[in-house]
């Protein structure tokens, strides 16, 4: 796939929004007229060659993401967290979901004949044929343009574990890490405003050391902003 075509898939992966349904047209298009039967409406290509995109695919995957959890967040990640975010995001049912989020005929010319003729697939195969795509195309274009594409693709994904929707939960298991048995206590230090807009003040503590205050709309809320607040005073994430 080189020539005019390939630059003009390059350039569709590049796009900061990129168009999905396009790209596989494109790409099981030309890919068909290069390597397969032109015009076939799907991915022509055998069942053991899309297993092993499938597999290279994966990695690929789970390269770019790991890549971007260690340099591109706002939060200092360990070990243990990337693992975790990892596993979530490149699972068969997270990438299922991915693919429910576009055209589901686009993603269904990704599945060749050869993997079956049935009109609904499990995730396990809308995610194998979501990894078997990445991994043609890091084949035809290298790891940038790919990871350009990916981050893109998956940035909401990834947003998901953003520290401001969850800070609770990082904070808690950085000090069952560091203290093994103690956790952050919060207190619900002041309610303003109506009962039908209430604003809750809270605090964080650990060992009665006073870790950060937040407020918000719910006592929920508040506790998490208070948490944000203490990840930023430990240095774990950046304002």
């Amino acid at each position: 796939m080189n020539g005019q075509s390939g630059l003009l898939l390059i350039e569709l992966l590049h796009s900061t929004d990129p168009d999905v349904n396009r790209i596989i047209d494109n790409f099981v298009t030309r890919f068909n007229a290069a390597y397969g039967i032109a015009g076939t409406d799907r991915w022509d290509i055998t069942k053991e060659d899309w297993q092993r995109y499938e597999f290279l695919g994966d990695r690929v995957l789970s390269l770019i993401i790991a890549q971007s959890l260690f340099t591109q967040r706002d939060v200092v990640l360990d070990e243990g967290s990337m693992t975790e975010i990892l596993s979530g995001v490149v699972s068969n049912r997270a990438l299922d979901a991915l693919t429910r989020q576009h055209e589901k005929k686009a993603f269904t010319r990704l599945i060749p004949k050869s993997i079956g003729e049935q009109n609904t697939y499990g995730e396990r195969i809308t995610g194998g044929a979501f990894e078997a795509f990445i991994g043609a195309l890091y084949c035809e274009f290298g790891l940038d343009d790919v990871a350009f594409f990916v981050n893109a693709i998956m940035s909401d994904a990834l947003d998901s574990y953003n520290p401001n929707q969850n800070a609770k939960g990082i904070l808690q298991e950085y000090f069952q890490k560091k203290e093994r048995s103690d956790v952050p206590d919060y207190r619900e230090t002041m309610k303003q405003g109506p009962d039908h807009k209430p604003l809750f003040t809270c605090q964080v503590f650990f060992k009665n050391d006073l870790l950060g205050e937040g407020t918000g709309d719910s006592k929920q809320l508040a506790e998490q902003a208070a948490a944000k607040r203490a990840l930023e005073t430990l240095g774990l994430i950046h304002h």
